[in-house]
This record gives structure tokens, C-alpha cells and sequence, in this order.
């Protein structure tokens, strides 16, 4: 019995040393998961410490920037507002000095127009003393009117002189083949009338295309009455025209309208007067006539010392007369611009 019961003893303290051993196994492995987990919690309270505290700063940096960069705004609006108003001040100041501008271009427009005006009133005058003279040559040269022509000289000598006002009209007409800016550019003379006689008398006076008036007075003639009537004609086939004709048969007015170089080396000018070719002034191989450019060709011995450089004085004679035509003519004998001047007398 007592063997049996050390053995049953034997038995059970067997089972609570193993009962021991698990439970101080299980109870080290817990009690290690815990320390490890506990170090780890640590280490990651300590981490989140030291972001706490990184996200501090920059949280202190940030709002320190944010300080700055309001401040900077708050400057650069009061400098944007100087500057507006800086610009305002400034469109005022140029408002005001653009309204000066063009109260001083308005009056210069009109001190222009005027002078322009008055241009125009002298250049009528010229034309009208032009073709005076012109008149007057036709009666010296001319074998019809002998007595009217010494009543005439009588009158003049003797100073029995009389003041009139006549009119002259003058409309100028062109007819450009090349383009329609050719008359444009010609000052909008291309061809026109002149009337003289006014009670027996020369006037001279006019209105070109713009149509300005002007009269002016001149010495009436009483014994030997005559009227003259001048019309003027003129075409183009290219940008080259001839722009003027002078009534006293000084010079001849070649024009360029175009945009490039017209070259007219060995070109002809030919003139007819009353239907006697008194003129063949052939351009030398060089000659070229630039855009815009207006040469005059001068009767040989008229060319003036105020010329322009770019005018040139031919070895002939022009010519004077009733009916006179003008040409120019390429080298291959066709007619690239043509002048045409008639004159009656009545």
C-alpha cells in the first residue's frame, strides 16, 4: 500500500513538475513579448515625440514666413496702389498734352491750308502770266493784226492804262493708262482750259481742280480786242508722264509715279509746234528717273543756277506756239507719254 501510494506520489509531482515547467515557459515568453513590446511602444512614443516636435518648428517656421509674406503683400499693394495712381496722374498728363497736340495740328492744318491757299493763288497767277506772255509772243511773231498790235504798243507807251477783273477758268483733265494714282500724284492737273478776254482785255485769275478761286487785275487794253482759249491733254502708257509743259516754252516736266526705276536711256522727247518738229532731245544710255522723282528738261540756255540737281538743260530749243505737242518715245519708236496744248484765238 505505501509503495503504491509513493509511486501515485511519484506520478503526480512528475505531472506538476512538467505543469510548472510549461507554465514558467509560457509565463517567460509572455513576459518577453511584453518587455519587447513595450520597448518598441517606446521607441515609437519617442519617435512620435521627436515628429511632434519637428512638426512644431516648421508649424513656427511657416507661420514665421506667413508673417513675412503678408507683410511683403501688404507692401507690394500699397506700392501697386502708388503706381496706379502714378498712372492715372500720368494718362491725365498725356490726355492733357494730346488735346494740346492737336490743337496745335489743327491750327497748323490751318496755317497750312492757308498757306496752300495762297500757293495755289500764286501759282494760278503764274500760270496766267505764263500764258499771257505766251499770247503776247503770238501777237509779235504773228503778221495778221498789225494795227491792233501798234495800237496796243501806243497804248502801253503812253501810259493810258485802265484796270479790269477777269477770270480765268482752269480745269485740268488726265487720262493715265498705267493708273489712276498717276493723276493723284500730278496734283490732280492733267489737262485743261484757259480763257482770257474780259472787255477786250487779258485776265488772268483761276481755279484748279480743288476748287479754290482767285482773280486778280491786270491792265485792260482798249483798242485791239482778242481772247485766247488754252487747252491742255495729256496720256500715259506706264508710270513715266510728262507732268508739265511750260506755256513760254522753257521746260518740260517728266514725272514718276511708280514704285521702282523707270530706265529711259535712249528714249526721245519730241516736240511739235504748230506742226513744225522743232525738238528730238534723245536721253543718254545711263538716264533712269527714281519713284516719286519730277526732272525737268530745260530749253538750252534757260536752265537756272536754283535748279535742282536733278534737272537737266538740253541743246535745243522748245519751242512757242499755238498748237504744240509733246511725246515721249522708247527706243523702239512707240509713244509712252503724250502732252498736248491748243490754243484759239478769237
Amino acid at each position: 500500500m505505501g509503495q503504491a501510494l509513493r509511486e501515485i506520489h511519484q506520478v503526480y509531482d512528475d505531472k506538476l513538475d512538467g505543469m510548472r515547467g510549461e507554465l514558467e515557459t509560457f509565463y517567460n515568453l509572455k513576459i518577453q513579448e511584453f518587455r519587447t513590446g513595450a520597448t518598441r511602444q517606446n521607441m515609437e512614443s519617442v519617435h512620435a515625440k521627436e515628429e511632434s516636435k519637428r512638426l512644431r518648428t516648421q508649424l513656427t517656421e511657416f507661420r514665421d514666413k506667413l508673417t513675412d509674406l503678408d507683410a511683403r503683400n501688404a507692401a507690394l499693394l500699397r506700392e501697386l496702389e502708388a503706381i496706379r495712381r502714378e498712372k492715372e496722374e500720368r494718362e491725365r498728363e498725356l490726355e492733357s498734352e494730346n488735346n494740346e497736340y492737336k490743337t496745335e495740328v489743327a491750327k497748323l492744318r490751318a496755317e497750312m491750308e492757308a498757306i496752300l491757299r495762297e500757293l495755289q493763288a500764286i501759282m494760278d497767277s503764274k500760270l496766267g502770266l505764263e500764258l499771257e506772255i505766251a499770247a503776247y509772243r503770238k501777237l509779235l511773231e504773228g503778221e495778221e493784226n498789225r494795227d491792233g498790235l501798234r495800237q496796243i504798243v501806243d497804248t502801253i507807251a503812253t501810259g493810258q492804262q485802265q484796270r479790269s477783273q477777269a477770270a480765268m477758268s482752269y480745269s485740268y483733265q488726265s487720262s493715265s493708262m498705267s493708273s489712276s494714282s498717276a493723276a493723284a500724284a500730278a496734283g490732280g492737273s492733267a489737262g485743261g482750259s484757259v480763257a482770257y478776254g474780259a472787255g477786250g482785255g487779258f485776265g488772268a485769275g483761276g481755279a484748279y481742280g480743288s476748287g479754290a478761286d482767285s482773280s486778280m487785275r491786270v491792265n485792260q487794253v482798249t483798242k485791239g480786242e482778242m481772247s485766247a482759249k488754252t487747252t491742255y491733254q495729256r496720256s500715259a502708257k506706264g508710270p513715266v508722264s510728262i507732268a508739265e509743259c511750260s506755256a513760254d516754252g522753257k521746260f518740260i516736266t517728266l514725272e514718276n509715279t511708280g514704285r521702282k526705276e523707270e530706265p529711259l536711256g535712249n528714249w526721245s522727247l519730241t516736240r511739235n509746234v504748230d506742226g513744225k518738229d522743232v525738238a528730238n532731245y534723245k536721253f543718254n544710255d545711263s538716264f533712269v528717273i527714281r519713284p516719286g522723282d519730277k526732272i525737268k528738261l530745260w530749253a538750252k540756255g534757260q536752265k537756272p543756277y536754283s535748279a535742282s540737281h536733278l534737272d537737266v538743260e538740253t541743246d535745243q530749243s522748245l519751242g512757242v506756239g499755238a498748237n504744240v505737242i509733246t511725246k515721249l518715245v522708247n527706243p523702239s519708236g512707240e509713244d509712252r507719254a503724250t502732252h498736248v496744248q491748243k490754243t484759239t484765238y478769237a
